[in-house]
């Protein structure tokens, strides 16, 4: 009897939503230690961090209803969460989801802007700044690409000391061409794609061990599929959020209104039984004034 306290659409919402959290939280943790710099310089560091506290808020809820599927108890949106009812639990996280699609749609529409401004800032301070070096390098090495719109991109940078040295020539033309030259047309070596290339005299000897697209629009479109991933989670979170809560408080009112009628029939069953039992006394009394009328009248008789 007490499985059916909770309908099948509650019960299968509840381990939906604790899954989702749980996985949540281990991708947001992820991110945070391998790619935490990509996040800050391309600005979703924002986003994962409203995952993260919404899958931490949900995990109370859900933690409430699953013991109580688990031990045959109904659950109740009224009952108390740690610290607050579980309809006020379901409220805050209905409202974070709602606050992390507003993130997500403000960063799409700021994301090309934003993805380009870090880019081009990290490479120019790409010599200087250490962070910043890491992060082109890492960027570079792991999505296959090199400067901001191509490979180019860095022939106009002062990324490294620039003098030629020219080895297959004579040492007093070498100086000369110190002096005269600078070097325009190398890349850094996380440009290549594999371990043994040539990223300097490109214009010499080409550019064929080299990756030569562009990394601000792999940034931009990875940055973009990562979003709307988020926007489908915050909405699809929000939907099952609002069914759950629909569905406990619908069988709550079921309860409540079969009880009211279970109390109302045995009220009036009751007053049946009463009005019966005043019937049956009426006629008993009627019935007992008859038998002493009949004895007064049968002592007449014998006198």
């Amino acid at each position: 009897m007490n499985q059916r306290l909770n309908s099948p659409i509650v019960i299968w919402i509840s381990l939906v939503l604790w899954l989702i959290s749980v996985l949540a939280i281990l991708w947001s943790l992820i991110l945070f230690f391998y790619v935490g710099d990509i996040l800050f310089f391309t600005g979703t560091d924002i986003v994962n961090a409203v995952v993260l506290l919404i899958a931490i808020i949900m995990l109370p809820p859900n933690f409430y209803q699953l013991h109580a599927i688990a031990h045959g108890n109904k659950i109740e949106y009224k009952a108390n969460v740690f610290c607050c009812r579980l309809w006020t639990c379901i409220a805050w996280v209905i409202i974070l989801n709602i606050v992390g699609i507003i993130v997500c749609i403000q960063r799409i529409f700021s994301c090309q802007e934003v993805t380009s401004s870090y880019l081009t800032n990290s490479i120019r301070q790409y010599r200087t700044v250490p962070k910043h070096r890491q992060f082109i390098d890492k960027l570079q090495w792991s999505l296959g690409c090199c400067g901001l719109k191509s490979y180019k991109d860095w022939f106009s940078q002062d990324w490294h000391d620039k003098i030629r040295d020219y080895e297959w020539i004579s040492t007093n033309d070498r100086n000369t061409n110190s002096i005269k030259s600078v070097e325009t047309d190398s890349v850094p070596f996380s440009c290549c794609k594999s371990g043994s290339c040539v990223s300097s005299y490109l214009k010499e000897l080409g550019n064929h061990s080299i990756n030569t697209r562009g990394c601000s629009n792999i940034v931009h479109n990875c940055i973009i599929v990562s979003i709307i991933m988020h926007l489908v989670m915050f909405i699809t979170v929000i939907l099952l959020e609002i069914l759950l809560l629909k569905h406990i408080m619908h069988k709550e009112d079921e309860v409540s209104g079969f009880k009211k009628i279970t109390n109302k029939f045995n009220i009036s069953h009751i007053m049946s039984v009463n009005d019966n039992f005043e019937v049956s006394s009426d006629s008993y009394i009627l019935n007992e004034e008859d038998s002493e009328i009949d004895s007064s009248n049968a002592y007449c008789d014998e006198k």
